[in-house]
């Protein structure tokens, strides 16, 4: 049986293994990473990742965690980048949000689900999740919904509104599914009809939560991003380089957009094989 100084020893062990590690993971991370943002932006959190799981009965991907497990660590994160969201402008809270990233698969989707559940849940107010990514849509298949309506299919006229809005069952929580994947996506989304869309959207809505392509390959953002208050760029850690972060920026910065900060994603913490063997 192990004594008290077997243990401390292995404390010691664990502490100094933690610092080395992390000693690492910031030397590895420096040129991947963007730098702190500016005084006054939302700081980047550290989300880890849910591991790949089975989709629940009802339809949602297990990853969306705000909606199975809303006092999990992961969800406290969520709820941080929404008080940072909220205070971010000195009293003048963005009612409309865009979450894009630089490039595809960095979680952004993962970021704007749950962000939105978290958001409608705690704010107590109609909130709306619109996704605007009609190239590759997945906001329906997270959470599990089926309609034949969406964006694409309102800005087309092939739809009213109110065919289109899917109710989930989160209180306060609405989406907009992408619709059909058209031919001529940034044209529908930098239609007049667009801008109108979102004018009539903010008086039935209190929050506007927007799903948005990546930055650097569709024109997308740049165009979504002037209608909203605030966008969140969301960084994938060991994926996102420091220059295709700048470049993202520069981008949405030329259209006068307001850039709030920023969402780290795939953080996840090891623990040193030689140190299993102990415990």
């Amino acid at each position: 049986m192990a004594n008290n100084n077997d243990f401390n020893k292995i404390n010691e062990a664990l502490k100094k293994a933690a610092e080395e590690k992390e000693k690492s993971l910031q030397k590895d991370a420096a040129p991947l990473i963007t730098p702190p943002p500016a005084e006054g932006t939302v700081p980047a959190y550290k989300i880890p990742e849910i591991p790949e799981g089975a989709f629940h009965s009802n339809g949602v991907d297990h990853k969306i965690v705000a909606y199975f497990s809303p006092k999990d660590p992961i969800v406290e994160q969520f709820r941080a980048l929404r008080t940072h969201i909220c205070s971010s402008e000195k009293g003048c809270v963005p009612n409309t949000l865009m979450i894009t990233s630089s490039r595809n698969q960095e979680g952004k989707t993962l970021v704007s689900v749950n962000l939105s559940i978290v958001m409608a849940q705690d704010l107590e107010k109609p909130t709306l999740l619109v996704d605007c990514n009609l190239r590759k849509p997945c906001v329906d298949l997270y959470l599990g919904l089926k309609s034949d309506k969406g964006l694409s299919d309102v800005l087309s006229g092939n739809a009213q509104i109110s065919d289109a809005l899917v109710k989930t069952d989160v209180k306060n929580l609405t989406v907009l599914p992408a619709g059909q994947i058209p031919m001529n996506p940034a044209e529908l989304i930098g239609s007049q009809k667009m801008k109108d869309l979102m004018a009539e959207l903010k008086t039935k809505f209190n929050y506007i939560i927007l799903d948005a392509p990546p930055v650097i390959p569709y024109a997308d953002p740049r165009i979504l991003g002037p209608l909203v208050n605030g966008v969140v760029i969301v960084v994938r850690t060991g994926v996102t380089r420091r220059e295709a972060i700048s470049r993202a920026e520069g981008i949405l910065k030329s259209v006068n957009c307001n850039i709030l900060g920023y969402v780290l994603t795939g953080i996840e913490y090891h623990i040193p094989e030689y140190i299993h063997r102990h415990l």
